[in-house]
């Protein structure tokens, strides 16, 4: 009922009717609901689902229920020469119970679970996948729009000096060098506008196509106020500290993480499959009992048949080798998966540790950029005083200018990169569950 609420609810969204603006959580949503390779994989992992309930009915006893009727062309006589027949017919019931067959029952059963398993492990990584890039693509926004406002607002300070600049270069107190210098920076700034511009509607336009939606009219602005405290105490982290921030997230993430899930199913499914050969060189047992009712058109029953019941034994004698060496690629095998588990380990392993110091220099970033934009900002807004009083050249005005809007830019994009390390880390670890990681955060 809830999921139907739901649909309902972010169809309505689809259009315009239920919000008009698109936070990150109505995009999770979205992206969740119509992402063609997440519902594939959903399909998939029923598909499985379906196939373990087929291989558990193997396991219990099957039966057959089969008849036939015969007529003849001419009557036939009885052998007792009395009685006479145009036509019979009969039905058996065959009721068969496979007792022992190598293990190949229970074996095939335990494959078709760590099957169901491995497809559980692979949907919860394509889900994972999806609200990774569909973060990535909602902060790419983001960070555009602010770059773009940030161009905006750069080209109006340089449409300013520009004209403070044509004013004293007709009063005779800035050279035509200077002037011309301020002129030229207005005319890049244009142009790093319209970058900014062409960036920001790629961006959107991407993250429209990804949730597929026919146009996105405004985005909910993430506070960079609530990331305050685990930016500050990321930011003042030591070296061991550091270390054990790797160490207790890389416990989690082996733990949860899918790929590595895959590649541990897969060992336990080999092992299996190597047994399930050597199953062949055993003997099969099955229980098996048929009953058989007949009779001719001049009888009013049917005859009831004798029931038997039987015990069928099979001993596999030749081609034995055949068999070898079908254990022998079922070894192989199992080795191989073996070694493929021990390479997702260390890959991910070394994924888990490189994605946390990224996160880790990502914080440390957005504290230094911000203090040097703090800085540059002041900075600027004295130099473009004294630039007024002709107390400074156009040249030093443009230096402090650049370094101001350099900044601006480092600053806007650190925080978003910070964003983008954290759900790229959480993918690793295994889990959309944000407090995970903020309980081990707050726990340094």
């Amino acid at each position: 009922m809830k999921k139907i609420i739901l649909i309902l609810m972010i169809a309505t969204f689809t259009y315009g009717l239920f919000a008009e603006i698109l936070t990150l959580d109505i995009a999770k949503k979205l992206a969740l609901l119509n992402n063609p390779e997440l519902l594939a994989a959903e399909e998939a992992n029923k598909a499985s689902k379906t196939n373990l309930w087929k291989t558990y009915l193997s396991v219990v006893p099957s039966a057959t229920l089969s008849g036939n009727a015969t007529y003849f062309d001419e009557t036939q006589t009885m052998q007792n020469g009395i009685d006479e027949y145009d036509a019979s017919s009969s039905y058996q019931l065959l009721v068969n119970q496979p007792l022992f067959n190598g293990g190949k029952v229970w074996l095939g059963a335990g494959i078709s679970t760590d099957a169901h398993k491995i497809s559980n492990a692979s949907y919860t990584s394509t889900k994972l996948s999806t609200i990774v890039n569909l973060e990535k693509k909602y902060f790419a926004v983001l960070k555009s729009k602010t770059l773009l406002e940030i161009a905006e607002k750069n080209l109006q300070n340089s449409t300013t000096n520009a004209e403070i600049a044509k004013v004293k270069y007709e009063a005779g107190t800035l050279s035509k060098a200077g002037s011309l210098q301020l002129l030229s920076e207005q005319a890049n700034k244009e142009v790093n506008q319209i970058q900014a511009e062409t960036m920001y509607q790629t961006s959107l336009l991407d993250l429209t196509n990804f949730l597929q939606l026919d146009n996105i009219t405004e985005m909910e602005e993430v506070d960079k106020n609530l990331y305050e405290i685990e930016l500050e105490k990321l930011k003042e982290l030591n070296i061991n500290e550091i270390g054990i921030l790797v160490e207790e997230i890389m416990n989690l993430g082996l733990s949860q993480n899918p790929t590595l899930k895959i590649s541990e199913y897969s060992v336990k499914t080999s092992s299996k499959s190597m047994l399930m050969a050597g199953g062949n060189f055993l003997p099969t047992f099955n229980l098996q009992y048929s009953k058989r009712w007949s009779k001719y058109d001049f009888e009013d029953e049917y005859t009831d048949g004798v029931g038997q019941l039987g015990l069928n034994i099979s001993l596999p004698i030749f081609p034995l080798v055949d068999n070898g060496l079908e254990v022998a690629t079922a070894r192989h095998n199992l080795k191989q998966a073996k070694y493929n588990l021990q390479y997702a380990e260390n890959s991910i392993e070394l994924a888990i540790k490189s994605s946390v110091l990224n996160m880790v220099s990502a914080a440390k970033t957005v504290y230094s950029s911000q203090l040097s934009l703090e800085y540059s900002s002041e900075t600027y807004k004295q130099m473009k005083e004294r630039f007024i009083n002709g107390q400074i050249t156009a040249n030093e005005l443009l230096s402090t200018e650049i370094m101001y809007t350099s900044a601006q830019n480092q600053f806007a994009t650190s925080f978003y990169d910070y964003l983008t390390a954290k759900s790229s880390l959480m993918q690793l670890m295994g889990t959309e569950d944000l407090e995970q990681l903020n309980k081990i955060i707050k726990g340094i």
